[in-house]
């Protein structure tokens, strides 16, 4: 395979390239990037207190577990699906059961 040469020289760059190349430019990159995270990060804090908030709602005796659930729920998942099954238990009936009374 032979590759021809070319005659052809690039000697400007696209007027946008200074724009591009500008310390303000990355700048507001920078604070775009971090506007963005901050924002999913608050997007993600509010679906993880879903629970805690309905658990105060009902006045739910185990609230302040279905809180520190959510809380450590943002470092391992497993725990915010702890937290949720938490309020849609019935612990009374729960209780109940461990104990073998009938209902």
């Amino acid at each position: 395979m032979h590759i021809h040469s070319t005659s052809l020289t690039y000697e400007s760059l696209p007027s946008v390239y200074r724009l591009l190349d500008s310390i303000g430019f990355m700048w507001f990159v920078v604070l775009i990037t971090l506007g963005i995270i901050v924002w999913v990060a608050t997007k993600l804090w509010h679906i993880h207190s879903i629970p805690k908030h309905l658990a105060k709602e009902k006045g739910l005796a185990q609230a302040k577990l279905v809180f520190w659930l959510c809380v450590l729920g943002l470092i391992w998942k497993p725990l915010w699906i702890l937290a949720v099954l938490a309020i849609v238990t019935d612990w009374d009936k729960v209780q109940l059961w461990i104990r073998g009374t009938k209902l």
